[in-house]
């Protein structure tokens, strides 16, 4: 069941529609353009700093930014402002986490596979080995 708040303010968006008969084919409050707008200068600048090419006119750019907008305004309510949002999203990201589990084992051959080697001929032996094969 689905609680409904009791003041119809708190529901209320405040949105601009444009003008009489020239409505805008999408409803954003006006934290979205100023959210939009703030992402968009800090994609520019990322693309300005790092060896990037901007385009004319910057589609990518565009799309990237009203994409994170979408997604971030989805979270954002009168009840979750964006610093909630922000501050909930650093609290998830710096959260602990429990150790992972690792599972040992040890294993046991039940065959223990011996080459056998030929015996060498005794021109090959050093001077070092022929001491310790007379102990």
């Amino acid at each position: 069941m689905r609680v409904v708040p009791d003041d119809e303010v708190y529901r209320v968006n405040t949105v601009w529609l444009g003008p009489r008969g020239l409505t805008f084919p999408w409803t954003a409050r006006y934290l979205a353009y100023a959210t939009w707008l703030a992402t968009f200068l800090v994609v520019l600048l990322v693309e300005a700093i790092t060896p990037l090419d901007v385009g004319v006119p910057p589609v990518w750019e565009i799309a990237v930014t009203t994409l994170f907008t979408y997604a971030l305004m989805g979270f954002v309510d009168h009840e979750r402002p964006v610093r909630a949002v922000w501050q909930t999203f650093l609290a998830d990201l710096t959260a602990p986490r429990p150790q992972a589990r690792r599972l040992s084992t040890r294993t046991t051959p039940n065959v223990r596979v011996v080459e056998r080697r030929p015996p060498r001929a005794p021109s090959e032996v050093t001077p070092s080995e022929e001491s310790l094969e007379v102990m």
